[in-house]
């Protein structure tokens, strides 16, 4: 099997922490890149998720707002349920807004 090299810059005590624990489940540091070479190829993109917290995404002040206004409406849906009123819901999987009643009930707005 033919090999190509692959030049990178990294922090050097990185390397010699990541050789390390390699060394300890019995590979190199090649073999180690290379699994997660083959990981990137199964997974057609990362084997993890690369994002921004929402305090990153938003600012961290908005971020605050925006976990409050979340704890706000669900504290009104379990208010409201308790008190048997129907509840303005969203169904994800239709695209759609619903009611749902204290019966158990669901009246959909699919336009």
């Amino acid at each position: 099997m033919a090999s190509d090299f692959i030049h990178v810059r990294v922090d050097p005590a990185k390397k010699r922490e990541a050789e390390r624990i390699l060394n300890k489940l019995g590979m190199t540091l090649t073999t180690g890149v290379n699994l997660c070479l083959n990981s990137i190829i199964r997974a057609k993109g990362l084997p993890f998720d690369v994002k921004l917290s929402r305090e990153e995404l938003l600012g961290k002040e908005a971020a605050f707002m925006e976990e409050g206004f979340q704890q706000t409406v669900a504290e009104s849906i379990v208010q409201d349920r308790a008190n048997g009123y129907p509840i303005a819901l969203y169904d994800a999987e239709r695209k759609c807004p619903y009611m749902e009643y204290p019966d158990g009930r669901r009246e959909y707005d699919e336009e």
